[in-house]
């Protein structure tokens, strides 16, 4: 029997059945380990009628979960996890603002990302030698950022300006780059003109316009000490892991301090640095940013504590009824995402990057009607 088109019936009920054997399961379990969180923690279930005793607020719990899912789709996307979404709107819209929102978005960015951890490795965008070092590095970082939140940091607006300084520089740069992209998209060359070649072929055959054709694996085309050569849909790259260890481990202490998952650094990084396309770089970002939230949230809550006396308990609650739903939103952009052009992804990226960082920047002189 030959192979299924990829819009046919049968290809729809591949997915059908990968999100019930795989997703659902997964979502539901997140979620009833949000409803035996909140017993074991206060014995309650929080939500519109009773306030959350940590954040201090009354949320419905279909709101937490609606923020995962639409955070965790945008973000997914481009390899992110949400936490540079739902940390604003948790302080600004839901006015969680303690600093427990700080270990509370990190079990979001740590389940958040499973959906799509799933859905990307059923795509075979997946390459353990390229997110092996980047992991180890943002491990490593994670260990040192909540310390430095705690100390260096109480005041963290210098911080966060120098940060958003940096974003706006990369998220200009990104866009430029898609606006070339997006220009040169006739020129027959590179996986912009490839990826509408593909796309315009099923089209005229009456299929959904997928630019990436299923399946298209990550390989590994050579490795050694000092470099990885990676290869996807006929374009190739050259990585260090060292230099992967040393963007890790900065972008992991940084990313822990705020209390995020450290996709909103390192997917830029990567991309601006490697010219690495949005299909490559989630191998290696959506892995990174669970390692790094889950050995942030060790340290938040066993490892400073037991060195400093200062506990900052998350609310375990809230985190895993968002993460419910943004495992739902990342896996949905792990199907998605092979049908969007890389100019706009990284026209999206550019843009999610820029304004997150002209926030921060904003911040430092002027009292935004929000909080960050």
């Amino acid at each position: 029997m030959g192979s299924k088109a990829p819009g046919s019936p049968d290809r729809q009920i591949s997915i059908t059945r990968e999100f019930i054997a795989e997703q659902l399961p997964l979502i539901v379990l997140t979620f009833a380990a949000g409803l035996g969180a909140a017993y074991l923690q206060h014995g309650i279930v929080p939500g519109s009628d009773v306030a959350f005793p940590v954040a201090g607020v009354r949320v419905p719990i279909w709101h937490l979960v609606w923020m995962g899912v639409w955070t965790g789709y945008t973000l997914a996307l481009v390899g992110e996890a949400s936490g540079i979404f739902a940390l604003p709107y948790t302080m600004s819209v839901l006015q969680f603002s303690s600093p427990a929102v700080s270990p509370t978005t990190q079990i979001l960015t740590l389940f958040n990302p499973l959906g799509a951890l799933f859905g990307f490795r059923r795509n075979r965008q997946w390459n353990l030698d390229f997110a092996l070092w980047v992991c180890v590095g943002g491990a490593m970082g994670a260990l040192i950022g909540p310390f430095v939140r705690l100390t260096l940091l109480s005041d963290v607006k210098p911080f966060t300006f120098i940060v958003g300084l940096a974003l706006v520089f990369v998220g200009g740069h990104l866009c430029i780059a898609a606006a070339r992209g997006f220009l040169s998209r006739h020129s027959g060359e590179g996986i912009d003109a490839r990826f509408r070649a593909q796309a315009q072929v099923h089209r005229d055959a009456g299929r959904a316009p997928a630019g990436v054709p299923p399946g298209t694996p990550i390989e590994t085309v050579s490795k050694s000490g000092n470099h990885i050569t990676l290869s996807f849909w006929g374009e190739t790259w050259t990585v260090r892991p060292s230099a992967l260890f040393i963007i890790g481990f900065g972008v992991g202490i940084i990313s822990s301090a705020l209390g995020v998952g450290g996709g909103f650094l390192l997917v830029p990084i990567l991309a601006m640095i490697y010219h690495l396309p949005m299909y490559v770089v989630v191998a290696a970002t959506i892995p990174y940013v669970i390692v790094l939230s889950f050995v942030a949230l060790v340290t938040y809550s066993g490892i400073v504590p037991a060195i400093t006396g200062i506990s900052i308990a998350p609310e375990w609650a809230w985190g895993l009824f968002a993460a419910s739903g943004g495992i739902l939103g990342s896996w949905a952009a792990a199907k998605t995402q092979r049908f969007v052009p890389e100019y706009s992804l990284k026209v999206m990226l550019g843009g999610i990057t820029g304004i997150a960082g002209l926030l921060y920047v904003l911040d430092m002189f002027v009292e935004l009607p929000f909080k960050l």
